[in-house]
């Protein structure tokens, strides 16, 4: 392993727990040597404790943290239950659902420093909560305010990005990632600012076909055919088999519209296009975030 990795592992883990284990650790290998016990009696202890204690540490940070977003999930779950049956109240009452679940993530980021990823976790999660609220707005033909709405999902979208030795670890962040970038599309970063994204993100997690399909829809939708169709070349490559990526190279180079459809639910996680029978509901932003809601 290159020495740049070493010294990212070790900026990326020197946290909290990590520095109290060691400190207790090293308490109980030293201190028996100042009243002359021989420190082949205590290195070993000392080690025990400070990985029995970086374990117990981290568990209870670990639960106090899956507490703040399962709760959070739970009020969701229920706003959309409610929400279904609401009518054309249906807006505000996920509104004021999603403000008080971002409220609740982010006490979460008080662990930050308490446990590794933390504090990556909780914006991805804060981030597409925000996002979703945009989408609710649009589709309740909110114009006012929904540039603005996507915008301020922008920070906490970029705060999950991550790079180097961590990337690898948390890969599975790639829809906030991919969030990120249809919110610069929609806003003042434009395709330009989107596609920086997206090379960061698929080169981070390059197995899902829909992220390398949206990467592709963007630039079509921007006039990019060559571009597109040079990146559904690139995931053939990279990505997991995935019939619609065949399909949508076929379409471009016969110079016809890309068919996204086929995701189903994942695709309009984005709001991009919406479901048929879906145009007036207000619907999650991610899965991960929404309760048992049909797929539509």
């Amino acid at each position: 392993m290159k020495l740049a990795v070493i010294a990212a592992l070790i900026r990326v883990t020197l946290m909290y727990t990590l520095i109290l284990s060691i400190v207790i650790g090293v308490l109980i290998a030293v201190i028996p040597i100042l009243f002359g016990v021989s420190s082949s009696w205590t290195i070993l202890p000392g080690i025990i404790v400070s990985v029995a204690v970086f374990v117990l540490v981290s568990r209870r940070v670990a639960k106090r943290v899956e507490a703040v977003t399962q709760g959070a999930q739970q009020d969701m779950a229920k706003a959309q239950n409610i929400a279904q049956r609401a009518g054309t109240k249906a807006p505000e009452i996920m509104h004021r659902a999603i403000d008080s679940a971002v409220a609740k993530l982010k006490t979460g980021l008080l662990f930050s420093k308490w446990q590794i990823g933390v504090t990556t976790m909780i914006n991805a999660q804060i981030g597409m909560l925000l996002y979703t609220k945009a989408q609710v707005m649009q589709q309740a033909g909110q114009k006012a305010g929904l540039k603005a709405a996507f915008k301020a999902t922008i920070p906490y979208l970029t705060a999950s990005q991550v790079s180097g030795a961590k990337a690898k670890l948390m890969h599975q962040l790639w829809p906030a990632w991919a969030m990120l970038a249809v919110a610069h599309f929609r806003t003042e970063g434009g395709i330009d600012k989107a596609v920086e994204v997206l090379e960061a993100a698929v080169k981070v997690a390059p197995k899902p076909a829909l992220l390398w399909s949206l990467y592709a829809w963007l630039l079509w939708k921007s006039k990019r055919l060559d571009d597109a169709i040079g990146v559904l070349a690139r995931a053939k490559e990279s990505a997991d088999e995935d019939k619609h990526l065949k399909e949508n190279i076929s379409l471009l180079q016969n110079r016809k519209p890309m068919k996204m459809r086929g995701y189903g639910e994942q695709w309009y996680q984005f709001g991009l296009e919406q479901p048929r029978m879906a145009a007036n509901q207000a619907r999650m932003g991610h899965p991960r975030m929404r309760g048992n809601s049909r797929r539509r």
